[in-house]
């Protein structure tokens, strides 16, 4: 059987029930489909800290296809029920996208998929339970905006190349409960 192209229906409406999914749905963008990313500034970071925040080691390692195919993006699901988290993952190489994203207040979604040990975490030791002053040690202070609750900060590496990349955090209480980032060329 092949997995259909993109997520169904039935996926896409539990995505959206996380709350910060819900809340801030262009960070999951790849996902959700959802175009306004203007919804929080932009924080400058430089290319090379930028570079160095990737989540460490193969995040896709373990993963569910939850849909995709060879000639777009893949779509890839994991849990962490220990944390009440997921992994999201959407790349294709053809197309030279990758999008990753850690996501804590995440119930079980409408089907099985890979049930992972531990959450990944980014390179420098951050992931879900960091606090802010950590990642911000890594990526430099950030612009946050507050909404639904977060506390949302959006990094893009400075100066613009001719590529695309930016990360997302999400504080409650100044600790980290969901990252997101995303590169195109």
């Amino acid at each position: 059987m092949t997995a259909p192209a993109t997520p169904d229906a039935a996926l896409l409406r539990w995505l959206q029930s996380i709350p910060a999914v819900r809340c801030v749905a262009p960070a999951f963008r790849p996902w959700t489909g959802a175009k306004d990313a203007a919804v929080v500034p932009i924080t400058p970071v430089s290319g090379e800290r930028f570079a160095r925040a990737g989540f460490a080691g193969n995040v896709l390692a373990g993963l569910t296809v939850a849909a995709g195919g060879a000639t777009g993006d893949t779509y890839r699901l994991g849990r962490i029920p220990s944390a009440h988290a997921v992994v999201l993952h959407a790349g294709s190489e053809a197309q030279e996208d990758s999008f990753s994203a850690l996501v804590g207040g995440a119930g079980a979604p409408p089907r099985a998929v890979a049930v992972l040990p531990a959450a990944p975490r980014l390179s420098g030791g951050i992931g879900l339970g960091s606090t802010r002053a950590a990642v911000e040690t890594v990526l430099g202070a950030g612009h946050a905006k507050t909404l639904c609750g977060f506390d949302v900060v959006r990094y893009e590496p400075r100066p613009p190349a001719a590529s695309e990349a930016e990360m997302w955090f999400f504080y409650r209480a100044g600790v980290v409960v969901a990252v997101a980032r995303y590169e195109a060329v």
